[in-house]
C-alpha cells in the first residue's frame, strides 16, 4: 500500500512539472521573503517568467498554485535584480541559429580595412620622422654653414701663402734667362723678320665656348721674346690662296719654352672676317692640319701708359671674353711684393655664358688666395654684344671711380672695346689713362 503511494506521488509530481506548457507565472507577493530595509527592494523588479517546454501530459490540469508557488519561493529569492532574461529550456541561451547567418564577408572587410589603416598609420610616422630629421639636419648645416666656409677660406689663404713664399723663392733663384729667345732678324735668309711655327696640338678649353691653339717653335730652347702686353703677328696662306694675317695675345707665359698657345673662339665673329689695308683676312685656325707651318713675328706693343698720373698705384682691368688671356699673364707681373708701384688689382671680367670662366676661374682664384689683400676679382654674366653695359648695376657697382694714379685695361673683343670706352669716359676716366687690349 506504501509503494502505491509513492507511485502516486511521483505521478502527480511529474504531471504538475508538465502541466504548465509554454505559460508564463509568476510568483505572488505574499510568498516573497521579507528583506531587510538596506537591501534594494525585488517588488522594483520585473517577475521572472520562465517558459517551459510543451510534453505529452500538456493536456492534463495544473497543479496547485499553491504549491508551485511554494516550491518557487525560495529560488526567487536568489535571483539578480535584473532576471527578466527569458529562458526554454530545450534551447541554450546563446544558441547558434542566431549567429548562424551573420555573414563573413563583412569580418573580412573589418580585417582589411584595420591591416590598411594600421599601414598608412605606420607610414605616416615614417614619413613624419624623415620629414623631421631633414628639417633638423638642414637647419643644423644651416648653423654650421658659415664656420665651414670660413674654415675653408682660412685654409685656402693659408696654402695661397706657402706657394706665394715657393714662387718668391723660385723668381729669385733664376739669375739667367731661360731658354733661347727665337730671332727674327736674319737678313740673310731674307725672311723679313718672319719665323716659323708648326701647329701641335688643338683642344677645347672646360666648358667653354673658346678652344686653345699649340704651336711648337723650331727649337725646344726657344722662346718668343715678347714685351708685356705684345701680340704675336701669325700669317699663313689659305686653301683658296688668300693671305691669313692676324695678332694674338699669348694664353701661355712668355718664357715658355719650345712651344706657345692662343685662344680663339670656336665660332668665329661676323667682324673677324674682313680685309684690312693689305687685303689680307682673318685667320681660320679650323682649316688648318696638325703639322701645318706658320709664319710668326712679334706684333704691337699695346700696354702704353699715357697718362699723367705717376706713380700707378691701381690697376683696373675691365674684361670680356678671351681678353682674360693677356691680363693673367699682366696680373702675375704687378702682384708680387717690389715687382711694380701697384698697390690694388681689381679684375671685372664679364662673359655671355657662365661656362666660358672655365677658360682662367681656377687661375684667377689661386692667385687671390695668394694675394688676397692686394687682389681683387668679380666675374658677370653679361651679354656684352648686344646689351649696354650702363644698364648692369653689378658692372657700375665693381668699377671704381677715378682717382689719380689708376691706370685702366680694356681687354676683349672689338665689339666689347668701343662699348667699354665709352661706358669708361662716361664713368669719369681719362682717355690717357685707358689702355685698350683688342682681340681678333
Amino acid at each position: 500500500m506504501s509503494r502505491q503511494k509513492n507511485l502516486a506521488t511521483m505521478a502527480l509530481l511529474t504531471i504538475s512539472g508538465w502541466a504548465v506548457q509554454s505559460t508564463a507565472f509568476s510568483i505572488p507577493n505574499e510568498y516573497r521573503l521579507k528583506r531587510p530595509a538596506n537591501f534594494r527592494s525585488i517588488e522594483t523588479q520585473t517577475p521572472l517568467n520562465l517558459l517551459l517546454p510543451s510534453s505529452p501530459l500538456s493536456s492534463m490540469s495544473k497543479c496547485p498554485q499553491k504549491y508551485l508557488t511554494t516550491r518557487m519561493a525560495a529560488a526567487s529569492t536568489q535571483l539578480p535584480p535584473m532576471a527578466d532574461l527569458a529562458v526554454r529550456l530545450d534551447e541554450p541561451i546563446l544558441s547558434s541559429k542566431r549567429y548562424s547567418g551573420f555573414p563573413v564577408w563583412k569580418s573580412s572587410i573589418g580585417g582589411i580595412v584595420a591591416y590598411v589603416f594600421k599601414t598608412a598609420l605606420i607610414a605616416f610616422l615614417v614619413a613624419l620622422t624623415f620629414a623631421l630629421v631633414t628639417k633638423l639636419s638642414s637647419l643644423f648645416i644651416g648653423k654650421l654653414k658659415p664656420f665651414t666656409q670660413s674654415l675653408s677660406h682660412g685654409y685656402r689663404v693659408s696654402r695661397g701663402r706657402v706657394l706665394r713664399v715657393f714662387d718668391e723663392r723660385r723668381t729669385k733663384n733664376i739669375k739667367h734667362p731661360v731658354g733661347i729667345p727665337m730671332d727674327f732678324s736674319d737678313e740673310e735668309n731674307a725672311t723679313g723678320g718672319w719665323g716659323v711655327c708648326t701647329l701641335s696640338s688643338r683642344e677645347d678649353v672646360g666648358r667653354s665656348q673658346f678652344v686653345k691653339y699649340e704651336f711648337d717653335l723650331p727649337l725646344e730652347d726657344n722662346t718668343l721674346d715678347l714685351l708685356l702686353g705684345q701680340q704675336i703677328t701669325m700669317c699663313y696662306l689659305d686653301k683658296r690662296e688668300y693671305v691669313a694675317k692676324g695678332d694674338y695675345y699669348l694664353s701661355s707665359p712668355r718664357t715658355s719654352k719650345g712651344s706657345f698657345s692662343i685662344l680663339v673662339p670656336k665660332i668665329k665673329r661676323d667682324y673677324a672676317i674682313r680685309a684690312d689695308e693689305d687685303d689680307n683676312i682673318s685667320p681660320d685656325f679650323t682649316e688648318l692640319d696638325i703639322g701645318d707651318e706658320i709664319a710668326l713675328k712679334p706684333g704691337p706693343e699695346t700696354l702704353q701708359y699715357r697718362g699723367q698720373y705717376f706713380p700707378v698705384t691701381d690697376m683696373v682691368y675691365f674684361v670680356a671674353g678671351e681678353g682674360i688671356a693677356p691680363v693673367i699673364e699682366q696680373v702675375k707681373s704687378v702682384l708680387p711684393s717690389g715687382s711694380s708701384s701697384v698697390k690694388l688689382v681689381k679684375v671685372v671680367w664679364m662673359n655671355e655664358s657662365e661656362k666660358d670662366f672655365d677658360v682662367a676661374q681656377s687661375t684667377l682664384e689661386e692667385d687671390y688666395y695668394k694675394y688676397f689683400k692686394k687682389l681683387d676679382v668679380h666675374c658677370i654674366l653679361e651679354d656684352f654684344e648686344r646689351n649696354e653695359l650702363d644698364d648692369n648695376d653689378e658692372i657700375i657697382a665693381n668699377v671704381p671711380r677715378f682717382n689719380p694714379g689708376t691706370m685702366v685695361v680694356i681687354s676683349g673683343p672689338r665689339s666689347f672695346v668701343g662699348k667699354a670706352w665709352e661706358f669708361l669716359i662716361e664713368t669719369g676716366y681719362p682717355d690717357e689713362c685707358i689702355c685698350v687690349f683688342p682681340s681678333d
